[in-house]
């Protein structure tokens, strides 16, 4: 399966991906990274439903489900009669409901969940929304070549296809009665029937970005959310579509309306917005998870539930305003991590989690932060002394090896964060720093949203803005000394120093992907991996080489321990390897499937980071 979040990365570049790894993968290096922690849980839900206070029910990856009946005090997991991922489920009643995933798959219960069985659907399409307006009239929606519609009239015995008119995937689909629905898809897709999907029409948005959630509370009064934090709403049954404006250009998965005036919609990286007045204004929430948020459902103005991609299951009573997180500290996504020296290391992520370990990695310990903010990145200039930044401008910093933590937020000069409409500082990326990156004790850099540079002197007491000539988010940085730097970001940016950040320059990188890290091994030699191809430079970046991208995958972190030995790390647990310098790169067997968010060095061996808590360890060969 595809699942939601995973869109982002070009719909269109994922299925030509999978083929060149595979051709890469047959010759993967068999040295094996070892996993040294995990978490245990490897459901990742997708979609979440309560019929009312009591009762309600998850759905997710490998045919998990999970349904509760006590209002979420416990949960009892289900495995369905099949290992395929969901992405959609719809309930009818307490007792009656289907989910729909990967390879056409389809289950139904009749016992609210307790057991399933599978359906014949007659396609091995992603599907990847379903509802029902009765126990016996019901409508999922997918897609592969083209976009798939499959309509039964007994309960799902039998499913029939419809023509969708279409070549767009499918994502969701509602419907208000039997006779009239809609359907949301990739590329700005909106398709309305009024004969029970006998007939699809496209209902035009102008838009070319990706549509998925969808809510309907009447035939007139609807609203859809997609990608780059696109809200549109309709009161007119869908012959016009507007565009609302809100403070996030996050992605948005879901949405749920209660009643004309209150919703919610929510998305990539724990975005969460309300509205009060049926989206004229939309306010940013504070969630408590830095995950995706793919599902969500309220049952009142007050009380609500969402699932997000690393199985976390969330509750709130206050209409959003706290969220209650249902999982442990295992499942948390790791985005960072530090070594120093062989014995020391650090690893941050999500809700503001630091592990610290004193042994080499044999055991990892938390500390506390102080915040909740998600952190990106972690840097130590020794074992005593780090910073760890992340959303919501958050620096903060340790002077006895992460014993304490203290902020140092106060301390930015001219922050240029973002405010939303409704006047308050978004929670969402828009303020956020991605990357930080000391020489030494004192002097120190760190880059962030709106092409953020903030430098100091004095080890963090005050921090002064530099000017990237830039507005695009930088998200990674490296320095090989005082004077020399590069930052990197959105839309292909590099920019350069060589007198400490006082004046930058932009280095033409030759694509328009954005990058996601940097690494220079010298003052020639550098490369810089992301979404797209594989940039490096011989010479300190006055010209940049692009050569593709094998892996396949979005790549997140890179390193290199000599001008021949590199790694670069990335989604499903991608770790690919060279030994000359760059010029070809084979894939080395992560034991993974969780996306590696970064990666970094202690003396002989090599450490990464990634979703569901993951730490990976890897001894180094030879080098020749």
């Amino acid at each position: 399966m595809i699942c939601m979040y995973k869109r982002l990365f070009y719909f269109v570049a994922i299925f030509i991906s999978l083929f060149l790894f595979d051709n890469c993968s047959k010759s993967i290096d068999k040295r094996m990274w070892t996993i040294v922690r995990q978490s245990k849980n490897e459901t990742h839900f997708s979609s979440i439903q309560f019929i009312d206070k009591n009762v309600g029910w998850v759905s997710g990856w490998s045919g998990i489900t999970a349904y509760t009946e006590d209002g979420g005090k416990t949960w009892t997991y289900i495995q369905t009669p099949t290992d395929k991922n969901f992405d959609g489920a719809y309930f009818i009643n307490a007792k009656e409901g289907w989910c729909v995933g990967s390879m056409g798959t389809i289950v139904h219960t009749k016992d609210g969940g307790k057991s399933w069985e599978i359906q014949k659907s007659n396609t091995e399409d992603e599907l990847n929304g379903v509802y029902f307006v009765d126990s016996k009239n019901g409508w999922v929606v997918g897609g592969g070549v083209e976009g798939t519609i499959l309509h039964t009239e007994d309960g799902g015995k039998t499913w029939v296809k419809q023509e969708s008119e279409t070549k767009n995937e499918l994502n969701q689909v509602r419907f208000i009665n039997k006779y009239e629905g809609w359907a949301t898809g990739l590329w700005g897709t909106i398709l309305h029937t009024q004969d029970g999907g006998k007939t699809w029409e496209t209902q035009h948005t102008g838009l070319s970005q990706s549509l998925f959630g969808l809510c309907f509370i009447d035939n007139q009064n609807g609203w859809v959310v997609g990608t780059f934090g696109t809200v549109l709403r309709t009161t007119d049954g869908g012959k016009t579509w507007i565009k609302q404006p809100n403070c996030t250009d996050q992605h948005l998965w879901a949405v749920d309306f209660v009643d004309i005036n209150n919703g919610w919609a929510s998305g990539w990286e724990g975005i969460t917005i309300h509205t009060e007045d049926g989206g004229n204004l939309w306010m940013s929430q504070a969630g408590n998870t830095s995950s995706d948020i793919l599902g969500i459902d309220f049952i009142d103005t007050k009380e609500g539930w969402a699932v997000a991609s690393t199985g976390a299951i969330l509750h709130t009573n206050d209409g959003g305003l706290n969220w209650e997180t249902l999982y442990s500290t295992d499942d948390i996504p790791l985005k960072g991590v530090h070594f120093v020296k062989n014995k020391y290391g650090w690893a941050v992520g999500a809700n503001g989690i630091i592990l610290h370990t004193e042994d080499g990695g044999k055991t990892w310990n938390r500390q506390d932060s102080k915040t909740s903010n998600e952190l990106y990145s972690v840097y130590f200039t020794n074992k005593d002394n780090g910073w760890a930044v992340g959303n919501i401008y958050t620096i903060i910093h340790t002077k006895d090896g992460g014993k304490t933590w203290e902020s140092q937020k106060d301390n930015i000069l001219n922050p240029q964060a973002a405010l939303g409409s409704d006047l308050q500082f978004c929670f969402d990326g828009y303020n956020a720093i991605y990357d930080v990156h000391f020489e030494d004790d004192k002097e120190g850099w760190v880059v962030g949203y709106n092409g953020l540079i903030f430098h100091t002197t004095d080890a963090g007491k005050s921090w002064t803005a530099q000017d990237s000539k830039t507005k695009v988010p930088l998200l990674g940085v490296y320095f090989i000394n005082k004077k020399e730097g590069w930052a990197v970001g959105n839309n292909g940016i590099i920019v350069h120093t060589s007198d400490g950040g006082n004046k930058w320059e932009i280095q033409e990188s030759g694509t328009n992907d954005p990058f996601l890290d940097v690494y220079f091994l010298d003052s020639k030699r550098g490369w810089a991996v992301g979404f797209g191809p594989i940039a490096s430079t011989e010479d300190g970046g006055k010209t940049w080489n692009c050569q593709p991208n094998e892996a396949g995958t979005v790549l997140w972190g890179i390193y290199f321990d000599s001008k021949k030995h590199g790694w670069a790390v990335g989604a499903n647990g991608v770790i690919i390897h060279t030994n000359d310098g760059g010029k070809t790169w084979k894939p080395q067997s992560s034991g993974t499937n969780n996306w590696i968010f970064d990666i970094c060095s202690a003396g002989d061996k090599l450490w990464a980071v990634g979703l569901k808590g993951s730490i990976l360890k890897f001894a180094q060969p030879e080098k020749s």
